[in-house]
C-alpha cells in the first residue's frame, strides 16, 4: 500500500502582545500588529498592569482619563521626574519584587515564542521575568509616541525597538539602546484606514448613516474622552449653525460615559451624532472632511492614512507635546486650544469648497505610514530562528 503524504497543519510562532487599557492608542496599535500578523503567527493579548499586577498599579488604566483631563499639571510632574533613564531604572528596579511573581505566572501560561510590547510600563520589567524564566524569545518594543516618548520605551535589552520618527530614534540612542536595535518604521494602522482613504465622501457619510451632502466634522477626545469636548462642540455647533455651513458634527466620547449622557442632554442647532467607543473608527474618518481631536499619535496616523486634516486642541503634556509640532511643522493641521477660535475655524473651513482643507488633507496624507503594521511584523518574525528541515 502506497504511502500518501497529507499536508500538514503549518506550525505558527507564538506571538504575545502586551497592552493596557490606558487610553485607547495602546489597544490601537496591538489590534493594528495582530492583524498584520494574521497568517503568520498565533497572536494573543495580555494585559499584565490590569489584569496581573496588584494594587495599585493595576489602578493605573481607571485613573488615566481623569488625571490626565482634569490635572494634566501632575501627569506633567510625572513625566518630567522620569526625563532620566536612571530614575526610570530605579523605579522599575523597586517595582520588580512586588510583581515579579503575578506576571512570570501570566507570562509561563502564554509560552510566547515572540513578545511586543505596546506600552511602556510593560518592557523592562516583563522582559526581566522572561529572562529569569530562562526564556528566549525575542522582545520587541512599538513605541506609539512618535516625537517625545516616555524614557520607559527604552530598555537597552530589548531585541528590536521600533520608533516613528528619526528624534524618537535619537532619543532611543540618548538611552544607550544599540543602533542595530532600533528602527525607524512608523505607527502601526489597520488596513482599513488605508482602503478608506480614497473613498467618495458621500458615500461614506451613508455607510455611517449620516446625511451624505452634508460635510462632516468630527470631533473626538481619543478613548478616553479627554479635552474640552463638550466647550468645543457646542462651539463648533453654533458657529456653524450662524454660518448656515451645509454641514454636521459627529462627537466620539469614548469611554468617557460622563460625557456621553451630557453630550446628549445638548440642545444642538445642526445635526449631532453622539458616539461612545468605535471599532470603525476607519470609517468615521472616511466620512470626515475635518477631524477635531485632541494629539494622541495614533488618532493622527489614522487622520493621516485616511487623508483628513485635522485641528488638534489639546495634548497630554511632555508625551503629546512633539505631536503637535510634527502636525504644524507639515501644515497638516493647527493647534487652537480656544473654542471660539476653533469653531470660527471649522466654520470657514466646512462653508463652501474651501481650499485649505484639500491643500492640509494632501499634505497629511503625503505622512502617512501605512504599511507600518505589515513592515514591524515581518521585522519582528525575522527575530525569530529559521524552522529546522524536516
Amino acid at each position: 500500500m502506497q504511502n500518501v503524504n497529507k499536508p500538514q497543519t503549518p506550525s505558527f510562532p507564538r506571538v504575545t502582545i502586551l497592552l493596557a487599557r490606558s487610553g485607547g492608542g495602546h489597544i490601537s496599535a496591538a489590534r493594528s500588529l495582530s492583524e498584520a500578523f494574521e497568517g503568520l503567527a498565533d497572536v494573543g493579548f495580555l494585559n499584565l498592569m490590569d489584569d496581573h499586577a496588584p494594587f495599585p498599579i493595576n489602578r493605573f488604566s481607571v485613573t488615566y482619563g481623569p488625571w490626565v483631563n482634569y490635572a494634566p499639571w501632575a501627569y506633567e510632574m510625572v513625566y518630567q521626574a522620569f526625563t532620566s533613564r536612571r530614575r526610570v531604572e530605579f523605579l522599575e528596579d523597586a517595582a520588580y519584587p512586588l510583581v515579579k511573581q503575578r506576571i512570570a505566572k501570566a507570562l509561563a501560561a502564554c509560552s510566547p515564542d515572540l513578545v511586543v510590547s505596546v506600552h511602556p510600563i510593560q518592557v523592562s520589567v516583563p522582559l526581566r521575568a522572561l529572562r529569569e524564566m530562562g526564556s528566549r524569545a525575542p522582545f520587541i518594543t512599538v513605541v506609539t509616541d512618535p516625537v517625545t516618548p516616555p524614557l520607559a520605551w527604552f530598555c537597552p535589552d530589548v531585541d528590536l525597538c521600533i520608533v516613528a520618527t528619526e528624534q524618537a530614534r535619537k532619543l532611543a540612542l540618548s538611552c544607550g539602546m544599540s543602533p542595530d536595535r532600533v528602527r525607524v518604521i512608523g505607527l502601526p494602522v489597520r488596513r482599513a484606514f488605508w482602503a478608506a482613504r480614497d473613498q467618495s465622501k458621500p458615500a461614506a457619510r451613508t455607510r455611517v448613516g449620516l446625511a451624505a451632502e452634508r460635510k462632516l466634522a468630527l470631533l473626538t477626545g481619543g478613548g478616553a474622552g479627554i479635552g474640552k469636548v463638550l466647550p468645543m462642540a457646542q462651539a463648533i455647533a453654533q458657529r456653524l449653525a450662524a454660518n448656515r455651513a451645509h454641514a454636521q458634527m459627529a462627537i466620539i466620547a469614548g469611554n468617557n460615559q460622563p460625557l456621553q449622557r451630557r453630550l446628549r442632554g445638548e440642545p444642538w442647532p445642526i445635526p449631532v451624532t453622539i458616539l461612545g467607543f468605535v471599532e470603525n473608527m476607519a470609517d468615521w474618518l472616511a466620512a470626515a472632511d475635518l477631524l477635531i481631536t485632541k494629539a494622541g499619535p495614533g488618532t493622527l496616523a489614522e487622520a493621516a492614512c485616511t487623508g483628513v486634516p485635522v485641528i488638534i486642541t489639546s495634548f497630554i503634556p511632555g508625551q503629546e507635546a512633539g505631536n503637535v509640532a510634527w502636525v504644524e511643522e507639515n501644515r497638516a493641521g493647527v493647534y487652537e486650544e480656544d473654542p471660539q477660535r476653533v469653531a470660527k475655524l471649522a466654520a470657514d473651513w466646512l462653508s463652501g469648497d474651501h481650499p485649505a482643507l484639500a491643500e492640509m488633507a494632501q499634505r497629511i496624507q503625503a505622512l502617512a505610514q501605512c504599511d507600518a503594521a505589515r513592515q514591524i511584523a515581518q521585522a519582528a518574525l525575522d527575530l525569530l530562528p529559521a524552522p529546522s528541515a524536516a
